[in-house]
């Protein structure tokens, strides 16, 4: 679905996983290390604050305020950045508050991971219920960058467990691939067809 929304990302950028919250277990258990670092724009997903816990993983958190619009500070977070930093995880639209970024921020982050040689994880499981202009695909606007979605919230169907990630970086996605098969070889074909049927 992204793929054909969004200039820049092929089929082959996308990786069918068992919703978000696989798509999320792979990007952590793939990337992170209990060496590493990451920054948590919180509140966030259990997923990406639990998995990188449990791995040992150093985390620092950039709480968004009620008091401020619950609007990201860029320059907070890049104060929170480290040399170890692996990873930089977001949600937007912001779970559970609903709000959405602004492309000046959204494009601030993408940098800020370019610049510091780390990823940014956007995930955009609402991206489908937001009004307006949509923010583009995070992932098409950087190989750093990697998109997270999924059908569950959007679309009303948790059950059949369709999710994805995207990443341009094809190196990556051979990893996350391989992620993957290992945890689940492949996906319900029964699901993959409902899912098919709902889009």
């Amino acid at each position: 679905m992204d793929s054909a929304q969004d200039a820049g990302i092929s089929p082959d950028d996308v990786l069918v996983t068992a919703g978000a919250a696989g798509a999320l277990f792979i990007i952590s258990t793939s990337l992170l290390s209990a060496n590493d670092h990451l920054v948590v724009i919180r509140p966030n997903y259990a997923t990406n604050i639990e998995t990188p816990r449990a791995i040992g993983c150093a985390i620092s958190f950039v709480d968004l305020a009620f008091e401020e619009g619950f609007a990201i500070d860029v320059e907070r977070v890049k104060a929170a950045l480290r040399p170890d930093t692996k990873l930089i995880s977001v949600t937007c639209p912001h779970n559970p508050t609903g709000t959405m970024m602004s492309r000046t921020e959204l494009d601030a982050l993408v940098a800020l991971a370019e610049s510091s040689n780390c990823r940014l994880l956007v995930d955009e499981t609402y991206r489908d219920l937001s009004y307006g202009r949509r923010l583009p695909t995070a992932a098409s606007l950087s190989p750093k960058a990697i998109s997270v979605s999924s059908l569950s919230k959007a679309f009303g169907i948790p059950g059949i467990r369709i999710g994805w990630l995207i990443t341009r970086d094809a190196e990556l996605q051979e990893k996350f691939l391989a992620a993957k098969e290992q945890i689940g070889i492949c996906g319900s074909v029964i699901d993959e067809g409902i899912a098919r049927g709902m889009l």
